[in-house]
């Protein structure tokens, strides 16, 4: 769980940068396109919108699973 809130923290800051007007630090970035290649190509706000809705999907998907063990 500990990825995808890593994930979660460096796609905010991206949308913070870019709320800011302010250029997202490089390594965020590379981070992102890591973390999605396949939409990699996409733009920033949508590919960190997009990292943010997969690493809830799994915490849900690990919350459900510890759940379920319980």
């Amino acid at each position: 769980m500990e990825q995808s809130l890593q994930a979660i923290k460096i796609a905010s800051r991206v949308l913070i940068a870019l709320g800011d007007r302010k250029e997202p630090d490089p390594a965020d970035v590379a981070e992102l396109r890591r973390l999605d290649p396949l939409l990699g190509d996409m733009p920033l706000d949508e590919l960190a919108c997009d990292v943010i809705q997969q690493a809830l999907k799994r915490r849900a998907e690990l919350k459900a699973k510890g759940e379920a063990k319980g």
